[in-house]
């Protein structure tokens, strides 16, 4: 690997939640954040590929890496970070529940999240990503880019909608955010 790179807007995130979560809350997001990471990361190295850069945003962590992979194996690699994330899950909430550790069932709770909202449909997430890989093998590119489109805007107003219920049923602001977030993003894809 080259280098990491950590933008500004990932440092203001980091702060925010220390901010607001407390030490805990910050090192169990990031016990998640690098397990999952480490999932694609050696899912790429198992199939030859090369890590270039390690990218750090206020939307996450970005893996640019080289090396030719084939359809099957990036679908391998893109699926292996909510994967192992769902194993970390697991076990940490396990582990959690019988020690009482607040750590660790605070980072089962990150890591399911982080898993489940990262195999949405929607690009540039890793279930986004592994269906554009298995559409445009499939149907090819004009028509996979026609169908991320539909799939990223349907799941950011799915969880814009799922967001405002909640907020009404007082379970918070986390939803919708992430139902801006994506619908944001798939703006941004649609225009370029």
């Amino acid at each position: 690997m080259n280098r990491i790179d950590v933008g500004a807007g990932a440092l203001f995130l980091l702060s925010v939640i220390y901010f607001f979560g407390g030490i805990t809350s910050l090192l169990a997001l990031l016990i998640a954040v690098a397990v999952h990471e480490l999932g694609h990361i050696a899912a790429i190295r198992l199939f030859g590929g090369r890590i270039q850069m390690l990218k750090i945003g206020i939307s996450g962590l970005c893996i640019r890496y080289y090396g030719a992979l084939g359809t099957t194996n990036s679908v391998i690699c893109l699926c292996a970070g909510p994967a192992l994330g769902l194993v970390l899950a697991y076990a940490a909430s396990y582990l959690g529940n019988q020690s009482q550790n607040l750590l660790l069932i605070k980072t089962a709770g990150f890591s399911l999240v982080l898993s489940v909202y990262n195999s949405l449909p929607a690009l540039p997430l890793d279930g986004g990503r592994a269906l554009q890989c298995l559409a445009e093998r499939v149907f090819g590119v004009s028509f996979a880019q026609t169908l991320l489109e539909f799939s990223g805007m349907l799941t950011g107003a799915a969880l814009l909608f799922a967001g405002a219920f909640f907020i009404r049923q007082s379970f918070g602001t986390a939803l919708l955010i992430a139902g801006v977030w994506v619908l944001t993003a798939q703006t941004g894809i649609v225009k370029t």
